[in-house]
């Protein structure tokens, strides 16, 4: 049988399970509380379900091995351990976030500035970055579909496409199903993964030995050449400045604490200990899968030192488990990074379409629609904001990793100092947020539109000036406005 019809079957087969699972939640929303946020009442097993679901995705499935694959462990450093400081920082704000009542982040920027146009600009905001932040897990889907189905990019994003609206649609209800769903299989395809490397090395012992001594093009006509010894240098053999690194935590470690994807997961909890023991557990099992992802990277190079065919390094994986595998194991991989796009992407969409009806359209608009009406509407968003990030899929980023990095460096330098600054400044005002905001906001851009078409990755993240900035006007700003001067 050929090869690509036994990879049709596996994703039949996960077709039809997902199906089901995106389904079982139409029938719990009676209204948009509900729809966004399974009214509120989210036990534990579901919250970490969907947390860990949201959380790893196409950048963590592919973007993380493949850079780890050419650049070695300073990708740990630069992306893995922000994110685990970011999900701390969430610990600290889940109770005062609970306790505003607020449904949602910019919701809760209303009820502590006390500013509609606060609410309405942030909600435009998340919109906006989100819309964008799915493309990557549209090309995820597609690169993965395209390699194992054979089939062109174009119609592996389309599929991608549809399972994403349908199990979107359920609400949070059907996506944290879904999600528990998509993380069993992520986990399996992983230490599946692992394992079968692990099998493939012969002297295990001699693991870090052998990583050590790669040199060379990962990829054959790719412009980074591996010096001997950097894999396992935290700053990749000198080729990763420091600050570099360091400044990577601005866009990964404080996108990540500042996320909306995440704050509503605390938000839809039962109760505080629920939220977080949530955010704990999460970071606990998510820190195990990615020592086998880490794993994967470097046992990968090993054994094949250097691709020939591949042109980015989101499809370094795809293309190793294909190669090295037998045709039943690489069908369960390709589930698991099929998985990771999907159960990300879901959760994503939801949000844009709360920050549409909750934070924008409730805000401006002086109708009241009934529940059935608020429902129809939240799920026409989804479709139309689906249907903008498929467009925009079609010619897509080169690098998930780095992409979702200026992504969430949106986050940090717009929400960070609201969020957390508002939390230890009670003098805070609404201007000396719009302020902050508006500065970081236009220094990270500054900085993207610089840099566009330039090697980046060992640069500067342009969300480190944008937050340093932010930080030093929203606090000279709110000095003056307490001194009366402003």
């Amino acid at each position: 049988m050929p090869k690509s019809y036994i990879f049709l079957l596996f994703f039949f087969c996960y077709s039809i399970a997902l199906l089901y699972f995106g389904k079982s939640g139409y029938s719990d929303n009676e209204n948009v509380e509900d729809f966004f946020l399974d009214g509120k009442k989210m036990g534990l097993f579901a919250c970490v379900s969907t947390f860990v679901g949201t959380w790893f995705s196409a950048a963590s499935m592919q973007g993380l091995p493949g850079s780890i694959y050419t650049y070695g462990l300073t990708f740990v450093f630069y992306a893995v351990v922000p994110w685990f400081i970011g999900a701390g920082l969430l610990v600290v704000l889940t109770p005062k976030l609970r306790a505003s009542g607020a449904l949602t982040l910019p919701a809760y920027f209303n009820v502590r500035y006390k500013s509609n146009m606060l609410q309405v600009t942030t909600g435009i905001l998340i919109m906006i970055t989100f819309i964008l932040y799915i493309v990557i897990q549209i090309r995820g889907f597609g690169i993965v579909i395209s390699e194992f189905l054979e089939i062109p990019y174009t119609l592996g994003i389309f599929i991608v496409y549809i399972f994403i609206l349908y199990t979107t649609f359920g609400g949070l209800s059907s996506i944290a199903k879904s999600d528990g769903f998509n993380f069993i299989i992520i986990c399996t395809g992983v230490f599946m993964t692992a394992v079968l490397l692990f099998s493939k090395l012969g002297e295990v012992s001699h693991f870090f030995e052998q990583a050590s001594n790669i040199e060379g093009y990962a990829i054959k006509g790719f412009q980074y050449f591996t010096p001997k010894g950097s894999l396992l240098h935290p700053l990749a053999g000198g080729n990763m400045p420091v600050i570099s690194l360091v400044s990577a935590f601005f866009g990964w470690g404080l996108g990540l604490a500042t996320n909306p994807q995440y704050t509503a997961r605390i938000i839809a909890a039962k109760d505080d200990a629920t939220a977080i023991k949530m955010i704990k557990r999460s970071v606990l099992l998510l820190s195990v899968v990615y020592a086998g992802v880490i794993f994967i990277g470097l046992g990968s190079r090993i054994i094949i030192p250097s691709i020939v065919g591949v042109d980015s390094v989101d499809a370094i994986m795809p293309f190793i488990v294909n190669s090295l595998f037998d045709t039943p194991v690489s069908g369960f991989v390709m589930l698991a990074i099929i998985a990771a796009a999907i159960s990300t992407a879901n959760s994503q969409l939801l949000v844009v379409s709360s920050s549409f009806i909750l934070d924008v359209y409730k805000i401006l608009s002086p109708n009241q629609y009934t529940d059935d009406k608020q429902l129809l509407m939240s799920r026409l968003v989804v479709f139309v904001a689906g249907s903008v990030s498929l467009v925009l899929a079609i010619s897509p980023p080169e690098s998930l990793l780095i992409y979702g990095g200026y992504i969430w460096g949106i986050f940090s330098v717009t929400f960070l100092v609201p969020l957390y600054g508002g939390l230890f400044l009670s003098y805070a005002t609404r201007r000396s947020v719009m302020y902050s905001m508006g500065s970081g906001l236009l220094m990270m851009l500054f900085l993207i539109i610089r840099s566009y078409g330039t090697n980046t990755i060992f640069a500067i993240h342009p969300a480190m000036p944008g937050v340093l900035i932010s930080v030093f006007v929203f606090w000279i700003t709110a000095k003056l406005e307490r001194n009366g001067v402003l």
